[in-house]
């Protein structure tokens, strides 16, 4: 292929690195304001007095906007199509505090700095209540009336197939318990907004991954018909799904509906950390059966999630984690019972895999723990039970395609040397007391669309220039990652032109199509898949039209390169920038073709990671010496984006298998600095091996598979299993910190 499999810069890279990139946060707009938010400094209570006047009689402050002043519309930020059903508990702002970190207040001034000093004018009087940090104290009813709706919802029970009984099983009981975590992204919240109203127009730009979405929300609270509302998708430095949630842009939009003029808000480091949202505390209590053999019988599953202070998604968050488990491994027997609990912390939301990372660290544990426990060695035990090509995810019957996760651990084995490997580290393990080094494998799987179970779809537009290239039109949700470029990749491979000849932008709701999305990594495989086609229409209007203008059939016209023309009389030959003109003048006619897909598989995809850590036992501290990621991927678009994004991925899945913990004190004021808050840095990040494995026999482009969610899947259960391995222990309370480590070593000497 010409330029598939291939690579190629990101489509900005070169306006990046000279700073010329416009980030939401770097717009100037015709007498734009600038706006700062005072946020609630107790973890729970009413907003008795607000007292602004100091505030507004500073020079340079346009207005105050706040609980008693705005609407009290609710809505839940995590909406995203219209007519969601959702729990609706959030406001723009709050008189109910619900968290340190709660929007209480806006101050709209003419300059950013003005808008912050006046921000610390406001005075508020507080009416405290009884709060709660931790889901299980919630479950004691301690903040009942935190809302109207409850502190603790039911999300369900999953039951596939008869739970296992009889002699000869062996049973595994393990708790699982995951941190808070950030995304730290390196762009912060920002957005902007702009009210016409003469032209009745609201006009959002923010860093966003739906337009669509973002329409509906803002449409829906402040009752405007969603043609009345335009957003655009703004350059975006990373999401990890952190900007897939409506923070800023009801806020924003509120500001500028008040002042009819453009209003700009940027939150800090501290202010993105705390009072945006996190991936959410989970504990699950589980329970595996195993035959003798290895062979995996049943799953029996309890979840409880720390919603934070507001619903938003995880009631879908917490039931999606039951899909999860199917993605892999197959077995006869699952039951799967989620709640979620209210607490007066930060805000659970969406994160890179949407469950699938922390369903994982919760089943390879006790697929490490059944190895243990079978004197099995831990690879041969997940390749037993994966799943294989054809295999039907019995929850939403629906066959896995062609999943190569078998293949992926063969491969990992072979290429890490793991048996080489066990007995280099049984031989350092026995000659050194201080350190400890051990192994870990881990399979990841994910899925590449939404189907079957939500509404999904694509359309995309191209149309012939003039200059004979081609504008390609789409909505995208680039996060940073090169989807622009793969995009002009797909569309310049079937079209046959040079990837300078095609244009491709970002969503736009004025001018983009409908679309649901860049999540559930359906962006390649759906949209993708939508790119491809319309191409082919496209060739073929090309040829319709050159057989129009010369009087002969289209099925004697032959469109190569960049040209159209005849088999049968090769003189007869147009370039596509004579087609563009002579269909205009002669024709009366634009080329131009639309299509339309809607997915009908949802193939999943895997990886198998393979990682060997070193912990120095006087410390806890744990160093990564080596890791492999080997991934099913159908068909790399572009290469060494692909290999970019996995060994990101381990970096980030390190930082929450040994670092990343959101630390809330007791009087619920949570860590909001990089200081507290610690990620993997450049020095400690292991040097990440990746693989790819390509057969191209998917629905998708050329076969591709999608890989930036399923890249971040494993990497913390292999990182965590490679820690019990070097310590023989059973340790999974993430992260794996020094403090954990050190203070499990001290417990177990205390025996």
């Amino acid at each position: 292929m010409r330029y598939i499999g291939k690579s190629y810069p990101i489509h900005d890279a070169g306006s990046k690195a000279a700073g010329r990139a416009v980030y939401a946060g770097d717009m100037e707009l015709k007498g734009m304001l600038h706006m700062a938010l005072l946020f609630s400094t107790i973890p729970h209570g009413i907003v008795k007095h607000l007292v602004c006047s100091k505030a507004l009689a500073l020079p340079g402050v346009v207005d105050v906007i706040h609980c008693f002043n705005t609407t009290e519309k609710e809505y839940n930020q995590y909406q995203t199509q219209f007519g969601q059903d959702l729990v609706h508990t959030a406001r723009i702002f709050n008189s109910h505090v619900r968290y340190v970190g709660d929007r209480i207040a806006g101050v709209i001034a003419e300059t950013e700095a003005i808008a912050r000093k006046a921000v610390s004018l406001i005075e508020v009087e507080y009416e405290e209540m009884a709060y709660s940090l931790d889901m299980f104290d919630t479950l004691t009813g301690k903040i009942d009336g935190i809302h109207e709706t409850g502190a603790v919802f039911e999300g369900g029970e999953h039951v596939t197939g008869t739970k296992p009984e009889g002699e000869g099983l062996v049973e595994i009981h393990t708790a699982t318990d995951l941190s808070r975590i950030n995304h730290i992204c390196m762009e912060t919240h920002a957005c902007v907004a702009d009210y016409d109203r003469y032209g009745d127009e609201l006009t959002v730009y923010s860093p966003n991954q739906t337009v669509y979405g973002i329409r509906t929300i803002l449409g829906d609270i402040f009752e405007m018909d969603y043609n009345r509302i335009r957003v655009i998708k703004t350059t975006m430095g990373g999401s990890f799904g952190g900007k897939q949630e409506w923070v800023l842009e009801p806020v924003v939009a509120a500001a500028a509906l008040r002042t009819g003029r453009p209003v700009k808000l940027v939150f800090n480091r501290n202010e993105t950390m705390v009072s945006t949202y996190s991936r959410a505390p989970m504990h699950f209590d589980a329970d595996f059966v195993f035959s003798e053999d290895g062979t995996l019988k049943g799953v029996d599953c309890d979840l409880l999630l720390d919603a934070g202070a507001y619903l938003g998604n995880s009631l879908n968050y917490a039931r999606t984690v039951a899909h999860k488990l199917f993605r892999g491994y197959k077995y006869p027997y699952c039951r799967f019972h989620s709640r979620v609990a209210l607490t007066n912390t930060i805000i659970g939301g969406a994160f890179r895999g949407w469950t699938s990372p922390e369903a994982t660290i919760m089943f390879e544990h006790n697929m490490n723990m059944a190895a243990r426990k079978l004197k099995m060695d831990p690879v041969d035990l997940r390749i037993k039970n994966v799943m294989h090509p054809g295999d039907e995810d019995p929850l939403i019957d629906t066959p896995i395609g062609n999943f190569k996760a078998e293949e992926a651990l063969r491969q990992g084995r072979e290429h890490f040397e793991w048996d080489k490997r066990k007995e280099e580290v049984r031989t350092f393990n026995q000659e050194n007391t201080r350190y400890k080094r051990g192994l870990g494998v881990a399979l990841g799987a994910h899925v590449n669309s939404f189907y079957p179970s939500k509404t999904d779809y694509a359309r995309v537009d191209m149309r012939l220039s003039e200059t004979g290239s081609v504008h390609c039109n789409i909505t995208l949700h680039d996060h940073g990652c090169g989807t622009v470029t793969a995009f002009q990749m797909i569309a310049a491979e079937e079209l046959g032109l040079p990837l300078n000849k095609v244009a491709v932008g970002e969503g736009d709701t004025r001018y983009t199509p409908l679309d649901v999305g860049c999540f559930s990594s359906r962006t390649t495989f759906v949209q993708g898949r939508a790119t491809v086609e319309c191409a082919r229409k496209f060739k073929a209007r090309l040829a319709d039209h050159a057989s129009k203008l010369a009087g002969i059939p289209a099925e004697d016209m032959v469109v190569e390169e960049e040209t159209v023309h005849s088999v049968s009389r090769p003189e007869i030959c147009y370039t596509w920038s004579q087609i563009a003109d002579q269909s205009q003048q002669v024709l009366k006619q634009e080329v131009f073709v639309s299509y339309e897909y809607i997915p009908d598989s949802n193939p999943g995809v895997a990886g198998a990671h393979y990682a060997m850590v070193e912990v120095d036992t006087y410390t806890g501290m744990t160093k990564i010496l080596d890791y492999l990621a080997v991934h099913d991927i159908g068909q790399a678009i572009n290469r060494e984006i692909c290999v970019a994004q996995t060994q990101g991925a381990v970096v980030m899945g390190s930082g929450a298998a040994l670092s990343e913990h959101v630390i809330t004190r007791a009087n619920g004021r949570p860590c909001g600095s990089l200081k507290d808050y610690h990620v993997i840095n450049s020095f400690e990040a292991p040097t990440v091996r990746v693989e790819f494995i390509e057969d191209g026999e998917t629905e998708g482009p050329y076969g591709a598979k999608s890989i930036g969610e399923v890249c971040h899947t494993p990497v913390t259960a292999a990182v965590v299993g490679a820690v019990n391995d070097a310590l023989d222990s059973d340790m999974n309370s993430i992260p794996l910190s020094p403090d954990v480590i050190t203070g499990y070593l001290r417990e177990r000497m205390e025996r």
